[in-house]
């Protein structure tokens, strides 16, 4: 009778603990699913407004020369800016090779630095002699900085928003990609605990003594 006993305890701690893996794996499940959706959220979320600003890689033939041999613009020349790659590729490659054009390499905090000195001088000269040729030259050189400076702001603003967009699109594929393994564990876990449960009762079935033999009669 002590080995059945002892095989009832076990019979119940097998349901114990296949009760408890079926909550774990519920909860893992559910948590899953909730990665999933936020995956699926950040996902479409970027795509969406990406799509809104209408942003097209540059066609083959008008790439640079130094750009032509990036593959990720060659191989998206033409198409339609819509994924957290495709932004990497369009800020780092793109913008990035089409600034160091604009003021020969210059950053905005250099050229903005530049345009404010020449600002300066063109007002000075302007309250100096308004007349002088000289001053107009000036005037002329500090609208042109502005305009270089503004375009050097416009590009890396543009760059860094992409790239904080390509951020966001590794962190919800880093998400999906913990769904998958959450919702595995939790599919696991409720097989587990199914399987624990039905030999917990199973062994629980096993009854508690088994009846004497009738003795002979005499």
């Amino acid at each position: 009778m002590a080995p059945v006993l002892a095989e009832r305890g076990n019979a119940m701690n097998r349901r114990v603990l296949g009760i408890a893996a079926l909550a774990v794996g519920v909860i893992a499940v559910v948590l899953g699913l909730i990665l999933k959706n936020q995956a699926d959220f950040s996902r479409d979320y970027l795509h969406d407004q990406l799509a809104e600003h209408g942003i097209i890689f540059t066609p083959v033939e008008n790439l640079l020369p130094q750009q032509k041999e990036v593959p990720c613009l060659v191989k998206n020349a033409g198409k339609p800016l819509l994924t957290g790659k495709q932004a990497e590729c369009y800020a780092k490659y793109q913008i990035g090779i089409d600034l160091t054009l604009v003021d020969g390499g210059k950053t905005y905090f250099q050229a903005h630095y530049n345009g404010y000195l020449s600002r300066v001088k063109a007002q000075a000269a302007l309250a100096a002699a308004p007349n002088d040729p000289a001053t107009a030259e000036l005037v002329k050189a500090a609208t042109t900085a502005d305009q270089i400076s503004n375009d050097l702001l416009a590009g890396e603003a543009t760059k860094g928003l992409l790239l904080t967009g390509y951020g966001f699109s590794i962190i919800g594929d880093r998400i999906a990609l913990a769904s998958v393994v959450v919702l595995v564990l939790g599919g696991l876990l409720l097989l587990g605990g199914i399987a624990l449960i039905l030999t917990g009762r199973k062994s629980a079935a096993v009854p508690l003594h088994v009846a004497e033999p009738m003795a002979a009669s005499a």
